[in-house]
């Protein structure tokens, strides 16, 4: 590449332009090829191969069927009703839970999550019908209405509800 600055020959510079078009098209093609398989002859590190990221409550039949979930390190469990389209999550800790519905602020509720569910990545972003939706980081889940005002966080420290 350096050799393409230096030199300014019309016939170099159409040759520094092939070859940074190989390049580019070396690293897409790298991108794109799976890390199981690392390109042959390119001498570079290829880094090891991650888990297919998941989607959690998406599937074919997710809009019908109850979706349990809960954060990263398992001390928030929440559940999804489809025909009440309510969020209900629960700190284990302290035993305090809220519910949220699609129309209302969140509400303080006596529940008792027993089913742990699918343990979300950090930071995934749930999105349900009707404009809710639910954010975790490792021990926080934050669910809201998109378009309202109801709202509540379960933490360890600092929950409240809206």
């Amino acid at each position: 590449m350096r050799a393409c600055r230096l030199k300014a020959r019309v016939g170099a510079s159409l040759a520094c332009v092939l070859a940074l078009a190989g390049a580019v098209a070396a690293v897409s093609a790298a991108g794109s090829a799976s890390a199981a398989s690392p390109a042959v002859g390119t001498g570079a590190r290829v880094a090891p191969a991650r888990a297919a990221e998941h989607f959690a409550c998406s599937g074919p039949a997710a809009a019908n069927q109850p979706c349990y979930f809960s954060t990263p390190s398992g001390n928030v469990r929440c559940a999804w009703m489809p025909h009440t389209n309510t969020v209900t999550c629960e700190l284990l800790a302290t035993r305090r839970a809220y519910r949220l519905g699609a129309t209302g602020h969140a509400r303080s509720v006596s529940a008792r999550l027993s089913r742990h569910g699918e343990t979300l990545p950090t930071n995934q972003l749930l999105s349900f019908p009707e404009k809710l939706s639910c954010q975790d980081t490792r021990t926080t889940m934050t669910c809201n209405q998109d378009e309202g005002f109801g709202e509540f966080k379960l933490a360890p420290h600092g929950s409240h509800s809206a």
